[in-house]
């Protein structure tokens, strides 16, 4: 949307007070946004259809075209339906049909019929779609600086100065960090370092994909044993597998922090000895890359400073073993892009509301990853194993016993108090 200046001010009016057809105030416009992923794309893309001037900055040199598989949750999706993104993210990945519970000592698992709404697909395949959106706005739009960094920011009353790995220094009204876990903005603007902000889960994930050995269709398969657990999940396409292998240890393993050849290595010494299908998942991995990091969430007092504001990974990452990242990022963009929009530019008032409106959704997501450490890598020995697994059957039969008589609990409810209704002008355009 173009802004349009008033042919002439409001009586007693100030003549430098120009507003947009959304009546945001122009010197409030200029906004920079570090981080090309989910929140910082889809912010952009909001901020830019209600009058704001958006500029994404992104290490990488343009779309990327592969990426992990992430899980957009139900949430997720009716967001991504709101926004007219509903039906093509569907045709882009799949969504599980059953879970697939396997027990020590049997050989048939436990299926529960599963239908959560939302969908797993390629992160750089969710991202390209909002950015193709964005870039179908008419002019000034969202403006791209990739392949660029922030390397120092500089703020004042009346703005942020902000110098770049690459380009020259620009002056912006209002900085975004919506740039991941180890955020560069949130080190340059908060107090402290990562260790201050980050609070690592007790488990390291090795994943990988590899052919679907498993034979599985539309499925998420599941064994745990004493400190460790794998999780596996057919792809788009059911040919594939995503695999999550959760390690239960003190200390986290970093990425880069071994090669390849090493945390092959690491994998084998936990999972060698495993039954189930794990013989066959290991051959399988022998040929595939293994990424090993430690499961991690972001918990801070503020999202905010002064005219610098966090979003997504940056503020509130709750791992992504919780499944939530994506939806997190999407309504904290939403979140943010609105009561900026609502509070006309007043970053104050927009940031003190954007925080009141996801801190409860974002204390869900967040206890997710804990609750999938604690029952996917139990800390447990063999007889309270045993119990445990038995005790899972018992809760799963009684499960498909509600199921049967049309007793369905939600099966992912975080997010259900986010005020969505709230945000319905975002979309009207």
């Amino acid at each position: 949307m173009v802004p349009r200046i008033p042919d002439s001010p409001e009586p007693g009016g100030d003549p430098n007070d120009a507003y947009t057809e959304d009546r945001v105030p122009i010197s409030n416009r200029n906004v920079l946004v570090s981080g090309g992923g989910v929140s910082g794309t889809a912010l952009a893309l909001w901020l830019a259809r209600k009058g704001f001037a958006p500029t994404v900055v992104d290490s990488a040199p343009g779309p990327r075209a592969e990426g992990d598989h992430v899980e957009v949750s139900r949430r997720g999706m009716e967001l991504l339906d709101r926004m007219g993104q509903g039906e093509r993210i569907r045709h882009l990945g799949s969504h599980y049909t059953e879970i697939r519970t396997h027990i020590s000592g049997r050989d048939q698992p436990i299926l529960m019929p599963f239908q959560s709404g939302g969908l797993l697909l390629r992160h750089e395949q969710l991202v390209r779609a909002l950015r193709e959106a964005a870039d179908k706005l008419p002019d000034p739009g969202v403006r791209h600086r990739d392949g660029d960094t922030i390397t120092d920011l500089a703020q004042d009353d009346d703005g942020v100065d902000v110098t770049f790995a690459r380009a020259p220094a620009e002056r912006f009204d209002l900085v975004v960090g919506a740039d991941g876990l180890y955020s560069p903005v949130r080190r340059l603007a908060f107090p402290g370092s990562d260790d201050d902000h980050l609070r690592y889960l007790e488990a390291n994930v090795a994943t990988f994909e590899s052919p679907n050995v498993l034979g599985t269709r539309d499925a998420l398969s599941w064994h745990v044993w004493p400190h460790r657990g794998c999780v596996a999940a057919t792809l788009p396409g059911n040919e594939r597998l995503q695999v999550q292998l959760l390690m239960r240890d003190r200390f986290p393993v970093y990425a880069d922090s071994l090669d390849q050849g090493a945390e092959h290595r690491l994998v084998e010494e936990v999972f060698g000895e495993d039954g189930w299908r794990m013989p066959e998942l290991l051959r399988a991995m022998a040929d595939t890359d293994v990424s090993i990091v430690p499961a991690t969430r972001v918990r801070m007092d503020v999202w905010s400073r002064g005219r610098v504001v966090l979003v997504g990974d940056a503020a509130y990452c709750p791992d992504r073993l919780s499944g939530q990242g994506p939806a997190t990022a999407l309504m904290g963009a939403l979140a943010l892009a609105g009561e900026l929009s609502f509070a006309e530019g007043d970053h104050g008032r927009a940031f003190f509301s954007y925080e009141a409106a996801m801190r409860h959704t974002v204390r869900e997501a967040q206890a997710v990853a804990r609750h999938v450490v604690e029952t996917g890598a139990p800390e447990a020995g063999p007889y309270e194993m045993w119990v445990r697994e038995r005790t899972e059957a018992a809760l799963t039969r009684g499960s498909l016993l509600l199921n049967r008589l049309g007793l369905r609990p939600p099966m992912d409810p975080v997010g259900e108090e986010f005020a969505l209704e709230r945000y319905a002008p975002m979309f009207d355009d």
